[in-house]
């Protein structure tokens, strides 16, 4: 073999290496360097995303909105797994204002539901806040369900309990077991 031929056989092996393992099937996906955890689907096919901005048009003319910095579209099973989520609900309404964000978020595009399987941050316009574990937004009934442990805080006011249910058209929110704080310098009609 001549020497000068070596390079070009290199390469020829290394292309021919790379069609082979193109073609056989693999569970390693290459992931972009800015997402922190390959979010993933369960299996079957997928569409991986970076950054997207999904949103459900409702027919009032109002829309939830959720933008994350990596996601997975299943449209097989029609969800979208994101990692870094916030959660924009009833933008465009007279409600709008409340804002959840997670780090992690499954939304059922047909149930019109969305996982907050690790947890989340709930903030309204208003001033309150949540800090609530693994729960669901039904966004068909318009309410954040969380099963397990809950604090919210709003003006002069500091709730912990379980089971939380949080209407955000109505402003209601309920919850089980719960104790409440009231700091001394924001208690409403205390002078001192």
């Amino acid at each position: 073999m001549n020497l000068r031929l070596l390079p070009w056989a290199a390469m020829g092996l290394l292309v021919l290496f790379l069609a082979v393992r193109s073609v056989l099937p693999t569970n390693v996906v290459v992931v972009p360097t800015a997402a922190t955890r390959q979010e993933t689907t369960g299996g079957g096919p997928a569409i991986r995303l970076e950054a997207v901005d999904v949103r459900e048009l409702r027919n009032d003319g109002s829309w939830n909105r959720l933008d994350a910095d990596g996601a997975v579209y299943a449209y097989a099973d029609r969800t979208v797994t994101a990692g870094g989520v916030v959660v924009f609900l009833g933008e465009g309404s007279p409600f709008a204002g409340t804002t959840v964000r997670a780090p992690r978020a499954g939304w059922d595009l047909d149930g019109k539901t969305i996982r907050l399987s690790e947890g989340c941050r709930v903030a309204q316009k208003d001033g309150w806040t949540g800090d609530l574990s693994a729960g669901t937004l039904d966004l068909a009934r318009s309410v954040l369900r969380v099963p397990g442990p809950a604090r919210i805080d709003g003006p002069g006011v500091s709730v912990r309990g379980k089971n939380l249910a949080w209407e955000w058209i109505e402003g209601k929110i309920t919850m089980k077991s719960t104790k409440s704080l009231l700091p001394p310098g924001k208690v409403p009609g205390r002078k001192g």
